[in-house]
């Protein structure tokens, strides 16, 4: 072959004798031709120098970038420190590798905590990682009218994949209650962009943070039922890590030393609470039981803690699966486990 010209798909199937598209397959759909006949496309195209079909120049023509993008609350190093994410996201990398499929994350904020308010990027589907609903980047995903897949909460029209918050959180209540415990405290996730400090149980939880908004009214609606006085019971909204549990562990038990339980939306605030009491002698469970939710690795100086376990890289398998099965709009529940420890 002259080097002077180009080496494309179509002059590889001239030299060879067979059809561009049997050359194309033998990047894009390697199942349909056979071993032998793929080996030998692949091993011509590399002494000619070509190293496959430009994928920009297919998604041009086709509208097909075989890549799908991961829109998720917090800043890029987030998916890299928290545990779960972490487990999530190799469930949907396995998946992405095993389809020959690009993965793009799109944080919601940057490095310095700024909010992002565009997305540019080329992909043929989301999965929306726990988002917050309402956001102009989640808004953009959904009008661009390709296929969308939705971790830890459900949208009309579009498939999704979680365990069943409401019933783990009213198990977890049902437990605490059951051990005596009629003052509560909550450490949540905000419910919505603006959302942080302290508030009584009394007043509403709105906002767009599914998640958060199914586990803390899945909590006020069991002690409702069981007649606890909810205006005595507290919700405590903020960042999502283990100094800040530990803050609002010191606040809610310091302004409202009647409560006997803590229940954090995270084993991260659990273990940030934990590890407060323990610093400042506040007995456990003895004088305040703590619970944790997604039974991740996590330092809580020894003591094991009550949680729930959920299978966060399969999730995000199965979101993947859910995604490329464009047709099918369902929901999968995945099962849970709730794990007694000494922490309650």
């Amino acid at each position: 072959m002259n080097d002077n010209k180009k080496v494309t798909t179509k002059s590889i199937a001239k030299a060879l004798g067979i059809s561009h598209t049997t050359v194309s397959n033998a990047w894009n759909n390697p199942d349909k031709l056979s071993a032998e006949l793929r080996g030998k496309i692949i091993e011509y195209a590399a002494s000619c120098g070509f190293q496959g079909p430009d994928r920009l120049g297919r998604a041009l023509r086709t509208g097909k970038s075989d890549t799908i993008g991961v829109i998720f609350n917090d800043s890029m190093s987030y998916v890299f420190i928290d545990n779960h994410d972490l487990n999530l996201m190799k469930g949907i990398a396995t998946q992405c590798e095993n389809h020959d499929i690009n993965l793009v994350l799109i944080p919601l904020k940057n490095s310095q905590n700024i909010k992002i308010k565009t997305i540019n990027t080329l992909v043929d589907g989301y999965i929306l990682n726990a988002t917050h609903n309402n956001d102009e980047v989640i808004q953009q995903a959904l009008a661009k009218n390709i296929p969308v897949v939705t971790i830890d909460f459900s949208l009309p029209d579009h498939s999704s994949v979680s365990i069943n918050n409401q019933k783990a959180m009213n198990e977890i209540c049902s437990y605490l209650l059951n051990k005596g415990h009629r003052r509560f405290g909550i450490i949540s996730f905000p419910s919505q962009k603006s959302a942080a400090g302290m508030r009584s149980l009394e007043q509403p939880v709105n906002g767009d943070n599914s998640v958060m908004l199914t586990r803390v009214n899945a909590c006020r609606d069991v002690f409702a039922a069981h007649e606890i006085a909810l205006n005595e019971c507290w919700l405590y909204e903020t960042i999502h890590n283990e100094q800040h549990g530990a803050q609002a562990a010191k606040i809610l038990l310091t302004e409202h030393p009647e409560i006997s339980a803590l229940i954090c939306l995270s084993d991260r605030f659990a273990a940030g609470a934990i590890n407060y009491c323990v610093e400042n002698n506040i007995a456990i469970p003895q004088q305040v039981a703590i619970t944790g939710f997604d039974n991740i690795p996590v330092n809580t100086s020894g003591i094991r803690l009550t949680t729930i376990s959920q299978h966060a890289e399969e999730k995000g398998a199965i979101a993947v699966k859910l995604l490329l099965d464009e047709n099918n709009k369902t929901h999968y529940e995945l099962d849970y486990q709730f794990i007694e420890g000494a922490s309650t």
